[in-house]
C-alpha cells in the first residue's frame, strides 16, 4: 500500500521546516510548494534521508487556483502554513489581508476538484481569536470554537515600526480565519477542515544558521530576558508541538471547522527568568517584575482530540537559549 501524500505550503519557514520533518518521519510522502527554484536544493539537503518521499512544486503565487489545483493531483491531505509575516509590507489590505485571505480561499477552492482529499489543515494563530489589538493589550483571553466574529477596522491607524506590523499581521489572521469559516458555511466541502491556532511559537530553529539569524518569536523571547519588560505575552508553545499537532490532526476524529488552540498553559515570566539566571549564570538577565501583561487561553480541543502533551516551559526556554549560545 502506497504512503499517503501530504501537500504542504510554507515548508521553508520556521514552523514549516519542523512540520515537513515530523510528517516524513511519520511515514507520509510530501509534496512541497516553493516560491523560488533555488529553495529546492536547500530542502533536499535538509531532509536528505527522505528524498525519495519528497516532491517539489514551484508555485510563485499561492492565490493562483489553477496552479494549486494542478499541485493537488493525487494528494490525500493538505497542510496550509504559508502566510504573510510581520514585516511583509506597510499596507494592511495589499500586503497582509489580501495575500492571507486569497491564498487560503484559493487552497480551499482548489481542493474541491480532488475527491480523494480527506482533510485540509490550516495554520492560523491564536491572534485570529482575539481582538485585533491583543498584542498591545494588558489582558488577553483566547477561546476556541465560539463562532465569535471579531471586527477589523480596515481604516484603523497603526503605530510605526514592528508593533504596527504585528497588528497588521493580527488583522490578516482574523480576516483569513473568518473567510475560512464563511467558506465552510457556504460550500460545505467534501473534505474536513481543521484550523490550528498556535500562541507564540518558540523552540529550536531548523533554518537558523548563525547567532545573527535569530528571528521571529524566538528573537523577542530571547531578548525579553535582557530587557526590563517582556516583549511578548506569557503563552508559549514549542514549535515541535505545533509540528506534532499537524500529524495528529490527520487522524483526529473531530467535526469539520474545529479550531485547535495550541498552547502550553500560561507561563510565569518571573519563574522563567529565575530559571534562565540559574541555568545560564553568565548572562546579564535584566527582566524584573511586575509583569502586567497576562494571557488566558483554552487548549481543550487540542488535548481532547489531538492528545497533545505539551513540552515544558523549561524545555522551550532551553531549546531557544542552547541553540543561540551554541554559535
Amino acid at each position: 500500500m502506497s504512503k499517503s501524500l501530504v501537500f504542504i505550503t510554507g515548508a521553508t519557514g520556521f514552523i514549516g521546516a519542523h512540520v515537513v520533518a515530523v510528517t516524513l518521519k511519520a511515514g507520509y510522502r510530501v509534496r512541497l510548494s516553493i516560491r523560488k527554484p533555488e529553495q529546492e536544493a536547500v530542502i533536499r539537503k535538509r531532509y536528505a534521508e527522505y528524498n525519495n518521499d519528497i516532491e517539489i512544486f514551484l508555485i510563485p503565487d499561492l492565490s493562483n487556483v489553477d496552479a494549486l489545483r494542478s499541485a493537488l493531483n493525487g494528494v490525500d491531505f493538505v497542510f496550509h502554513i504559508a502566510s504573510p509575516m510581520p514585516g511583509s509590507g506597510t499596507d494592511l489590505q495589499r500586503d497582509y489581508i489580501n495575500p492571507a485571505v486569497e491564498a487560503t480561499i484559493s487552497m480551499l477552492k482548489a481542493a474541491l476538484a480532488h475527491k480523494q482529499i480527506q482533510k485540509v489543515i490550516i495554520v492560523s494563530s491564536a491572534l485570529s481569536l482575539t481582538p485585533v489589538d491583543a498584542l498591545i493589550a494588558q489582558t488577553v483571553v483566547a477561546k476556541e470554537n465560539t463562532g465569535e466574529v471579531i471586527p477589523v477596522d480596515l481604516n484603523m491607524t497603526f503605530p510605526e515600526g514592528f508593533g504596527g506590523h504585528g497588528l497588521m499581521y493580527a488583522a490578516s489572521k482574523i480576516k483569513a480565519h473568518q473567510a475560512t469559516r464563511d467558506f465552510l458555511k457556504e460550500v460545505n466541502p467534501h473534505y474536513k477542515v481543521f484550523t490550528l491556532h498556535p500562541v507564540f511559537v518558540l523552540g529550536d530553529d531548523m533554518i537558523q544558521e548563525t547567532a545573527e539569524g535569530l528571528a521571529g518569536m524566538n528573537k523577542f523571547f530571547y531578548n525579553s530576558f535582557f530587557s526590563e519588560k517582556p516583549l511578548i505575552g506569557n503563552v508559549w508553545v514549542h514549535v515541535r508541538d505545533v509540528a506534532d499537532a499537524h500529524v495528529k490532526a490527520l487522524q483526529a476524529d473531530a467535526k469539520s471547522g474545529t479550531e485547535f488552540i495550541l498552547s502550553h498553559p500560561a507561563a510565569s515570566w518571573a519563574e522563567t527568568a529565575e530559571f534562565v539566571k540559574q541555568k545560564y549564570p553568565a548572562l546579564p538577565v535584566k527582566l524584573q517584575p511586575p509583569f502586567d501583561v497576562t494571557w488566558d487561553v483554552e487548549n481543550a480541543a487540542a488535548e481532547k482530540f489531538l492528545g497533545m502533551k505539551w513540552r515544558s516551559t523549561e524545555k522551550i526556554t532551553s531549546d531557544v537559549f542552547d541553540q543561540q549560545l551554541s554559535y
